[in-house]
């Protein structure tokens, strides 16, 4: 699907953030729960943030439209996993997607504010994906 407006691109963000919460809910491994828990009361901070920012930028969502910005790129599968460092790696690809994406749309954006939101996020994601490939080092050693 083309995220071709402005609110197409919040929702999408919400619906990436929304996947998020639900993986790291779902994950019952006690070794996993307290980094996995930290990270899920992260993603409803930035849900709420983006929230925010839609109830804020309502007027903008008039704006032309953005082209070559499809959903599909930022797709990220989540089958279920059969250990720990199989969840950590999906954490991780779930981080790296999520980081991508707000690159992304930070560039095509024209609104200042929203975008450095963004990559603000992005780099949000990048603590967090260095931070799961740590503890997998950590785990795998």
């Amino acid at each position: 699907m083309e995220l071709g407006t402005f609110g197409a691109i919040l929702t999408f963000g919400l619906e990436l953030e929304n996947q998020a919460t639900s993986f790291y809910a779902n994950v019952e491994d006690p070794k996993l729960a307290p980094l996995f828990a930290e990270l899920a009361v992260k993603v409803q901070k930035r849900i709420t943030r983006l929230e925010r920012i839609r109830r804020e930028g309502v007027a903008e969502m008039i704006l032309e439209s953005i082209h070559g910005f499809e959903s599909e790129d930022f797709h990220v599968e989540l089958p279920p996993a059969d250990s720990p460092s199989e969840h950590i790696q999906q954490a991780i690809q779930l981080e790296n997607t999520r980081c991508r994406y707000y690159i992304s749309a930070a560039e095509r954006l024209p609104l200042r504010e929203v975008a450095r939101h963004f990559t603000r996020m992005a780099k949000e994601n990048e603590t967090n994906a260095a931070k799961l490939e740590d503890t997998l080092m950590q785990s795998d050693g």
